[in-house]
């Protein structure tokens, strides 16, 4: 008994060795996977944060944005929306599947590609992602904005409409703030991963990196999911993230320098 209590005991020690040395070895990749899912859960509770009657709030703001529009001479998502629907629907279903398709899945896709092949170039864009979804956070409590399709007039949720319907519905209400409209999160990352594709590569993927946000653009106004206004506020979310990391890596290389 004696014995095997103590093999027991060495094959304990050594399943724990084991795995000690294993989370040694994979622990950038362990922390990383952290941080993203850190940052989804941060998402999810952020919805509807200090507010009372966040679908109130979120009607209200969404009559501010289609009167800031009107005024603007922009509210064009109800013609676009209407024409395509009656001149153009296989176009709309083209529409719905690029708002699904070319979101999470390239958002991973180039997140892991870049992540194996340069991990620096990674963790910069990475950087310029989490600066964005912070700021984003902050806009998300002060101004809750439901998408077009719940409150602007005449607009319908395409995607409920001409399928995939299993995408976006009740089922799946849980795992996303409705009331994250502005800025578009969806436009933002869009823009940032072009603006990597032109950068860093050449040919067909660099005219991608143009195209890509273009496409985008239409396909979160037509199906109904932003208004032009969450989009712009996107580019500049964009652009702002882009220019802090930018700046705070060129005062830290500089900083260094200085060091040594």
């Amino acid at each position: 008994m004696l014995c095997r209590t103590n093999l027991f005991g060495v094959g304990n020690a050594l399943v724990m060795k084991s795995g000690l040395a294993m989370f040694r070895r994979n622990k950038p990749h362990i922390l990383e996977l952290g941080v993203i899912c850190g940052a989804y859960l941060v998402y999810l509770l952020f919805q509807g944060l200090g507010v009372a009657d966040i679908e109130s709030l979120g009607t209200s703001n969404a009559e501010k944005v289609v009167s800031l529009e009107k005024s603007m001479g922009i509210f064009w998502e109800p013609g676009w929306q209407g024409w395509a629907l009656e001149n153009a629907q296989p176009l709309v279903l083209v529409l719905n599947w690029i708002y699904i398709l070319t979101y999470w899945p390239i958002i991973f896709l180039l997140g892991l590609l870049f992540y194996c092949k340069e991990r620096s170039i990674y963790y910069q864009y990475r950087n310029v992602i989490l600066v964005g979804f912070v700021i984003a956070m902050v806009m998300f409590t002060v101004f809750p904005l439901p998408p077009p399709f719940r409150e602007a007039g005449g607009l319908v949720n395409t995607i409920q409409e001409l399928g995939p319907a299993s995408y976006g519905g009740p089922s799946m209400a849980r795992f996303y703030n409705v009331y994250a409209a502005m800025p578009s999160l969806h436009f933002t990352w869009t823009v940032v991963l072009g603006v990597l594709l032109v950068r860093r590569t050449s040919g067909f993927w660099k005219s991608l990196g143009v195209a890509y946000p273009a496409v985008t653009f239409f396909a979160i106004t037509i199906t109904g999911n932003h208004f032009i206004v969450d989009a712009i506020a996107g580019g500049l979310l964009a652009g702002l993230s882009l220019g802090l990391v930018e700046w705070w890596t060129r005062r830290r290389s500089s900083d260094l320098s200085d060091c040594v």
